[in-house]
């Protein structure tokens, strides 16, 4: 699914959620189920518009330094200043004038909005989809999908970690990561894991063609590291930099783990992206990909050429794999 058509489900997804909650509330309550469902409406969106395009945009500048409980009591003001807004608009269009808010519907909903949060930060910690997916039991029998794989790390690590020491590196090892989690999510991609100063993600392949988002966010994460290399300059005294590996493949997904669980894949894929990574350190190359993934993928996005490098030998593996190197034009 595009992003464009993913973003248009989850708002009609929104949507219906808040009609329906608002009309079902209004209409128990005071037998006022089109009003309701109005206010549902207006909040639905507003919390969208929220979540969208402010706090998703801001969480690796404005909100990225506030501590978990700090910002969820953020979150949920702004919730709360949604909910006021979102009755006042819908009194206006149905009454002409502003009605009040009622306190037990100001309750209610401030009650509602913290729940929500709660569990939606909570989500945040553990990752995109991760909460639901374990309440759901999506992977308490390991699947095999097909995914696509983009493993990202840090250049220069080790000499930059001994110049800055471990609490100032953790802090641009912070940075790094954020900016690369933001461009993948904006590219409809999913954060599976931090290794040290790398960044695995990951997006599921349909049968067929698929859009190329995962060479997308690859190239975006370089752009926002460029535009942000005056912050690292003045913060951490260079710019941030990084290599990255495309590839796809069957991998099993499950859960891992007793006493701290996690979404776990496992595959030669994951190997072999992994070997990918290291080639683009002996070869000196910024971003390489994988035949297979390319062959699966649209066009790619403009400005971006793939040149063809060779072949690569994984061990333990008869075949080898053709790589590409990916750059901007």
């Amino acid at each position: 699914m595009s992003q464009p058509s993913l973003f248009r489900s989850l708002l009609l997804r929104v949507v219906v959620a808040g009609l329906l909650i608002g009309a079902l509330y209004s209409g128990v309550r005071y037998g006022l189920p089109a009003t309701g469902a109005a206010v549902g409406v207006s909040l639905a969106v507003g919390f969208f518009a929220l979540e969208r395009f402010v706090l998703r945009r801001n969480a690796g500048g404005v909100f990225r330094p506030l501590p978990f409980l700090t910002y969820l009591a953020l979150r949920s003001a702004l919730y709360v200043g949604v909910i006021v807004l979102a009755i006042a608009l819908a009194s206006r269009l149905l009454s002409g004038g502003f009605a009040g808010v009622r306190g037990v519907d100001f309750l209610f909903s401030v009650a509602l909005v913290i729940g929500a949060n709660l569990l939606l930060s909570v989500n945040d910690l553990l990752g995109p989809g991760v909460l639901f997916a374990f309440a759901a039991g999506r992977y308490y029998r390991p699947r095999i999908e097909e995914r696509a794989l983009l493993f990202i790390d840090m250049r220069a690590s080790t000499a930059i970690a001994e110049r800055l020491g471990e609490v100032r590196f953790l802090d641009l090892l912070n940075r790094f990561v954020a900016d690369l989690s933001l461009a993948v999510a904006e590219a409809g991609g999913e954060i599976h894991k931090y290794v040290g100063d790398e960044v695995i993600a990951t997006w599921r392949l349909a049968p067929g063609e698929n859009g190329p988002a995962c060479v997308r966010a690859c190239f975006a994460a370089l752009d926002r590291l460029r535009a942000q290399e005056p912050a690292y300059q003045r913060d951490f005294g260079r710019p941030a930099d990084f290599r990255a590996a495309l590839h796809c493949g069957p991998v099993a997904v499950g859960e891992l783990g007793t006493l701290k669980r996690e979404i776990a894949l496992i595959g030669d894929a994951m190997n072999a992206a992994a070997r990918i990574l290291e080639a683009c350190r002996t070869e000196d190359k910024r971003v390489l990909a994988s035949a297979s993934l390319l062959n699966r993928l649209a066009p790619l996005p403009t400005g971006i050429t793939r040149r063809r490098l060779g072949e690569l030998a994984v061990r333990g593996k008869q075949h080898v794999l053709e790589l590409y190197a990916l750059e901007k034009s």
